[in-house]
């Protein structure tokens, strides 16, 4: 590993967070899995980035859409979908408490299997920048 990825991530976490983010949609539980995917999504930008403070999510765009511009990419690819994933958990957790539990549910089954799509996409795209990317237990296959 020619980067200091176990500094961010431990990859046997991220396998067992995909493996439950994986269960939590099989079950049916589609809150649950969209949260780990939130936090599967943010520990990848702060692994990407090689960002360990306490940065919030949107700092986190911020700072890759910096790293795009540094690298002279033409489109802020991902950008705006995080910035909508982002929201989306922002509504999420707001519907817990203004519809409950089983009401936001039950609506959320299409948002989280788009936020898979997104996640393994995007572990795609940061390899096109980092081929060791996956080192850190990430997997877009699974």
């Amino acid at each position: 590993m020619s980067k200091e990825y176990h500094y961010i991530v431990n990859p046997s976490v991220v396998a067992e967070n995909e493996a439950v983010a994986r269960e939590a949609y099989e079950w049916g539980d589609f809150i649950f899995c969209f949260l780990l995917i939130h936090t599967l999504i943010e520990a990848l930008l702060r692994t990407f980035l090689g960002r360990t403070g306490k940065d919030r999510f949107a700092d986190l765009i911020d700072a890759y859409k910096n790293y795009l511009k540094e690298e002279k990419q033409p489109e802020p690819v991902f950008v705006d979908e995080l910035i909508q994933f982002n929201r989306r958990r922002n509504q999420l957790v707001h519907g817990l408490w203004k519809n409950g539990y089983a009401e936001t549910n039950k609506k959320l089954e299409p948002s989280c299997r788009a936020a898979f799509i997104m996640f393994g996409l995007l572990i795609e795209w940061f390899e096109t920048f980092d081929t060791e990317i996956t080192e850190s237990g990430f997997s877009y296959e699974s």
